[in-house]
């Protein structure tokens, strides 16, 4: 069994640091599930407004 030098060792890990996302990708996405999240209760605001005023209208 072979053991891989400090050096090989650091340039695994360095090479499979840019699969990682940054602060920056983790921001961004933090952002949109924001949007996302805020865009879908209002939309589950309307849709029951609505079928509240449907039901109102037809009893």
């Amino acid at each position: 069994m072979t053991t891989a030098s400090n050096e090989e060792r650091l340039a695994r890990l360095e090479a499979g640091q840019e699969h990682l996302a940054t602060k920056a990708d983790l921001a961004a996405l933090e952002d949109r599930l924001v949007k996302w999240m805020v865009g879908l209760m209002l939309g589950a605001v309307v849709a029951a407004t609505a079928i509240a005023t449907l039901i109102e209208r037809i009893t």
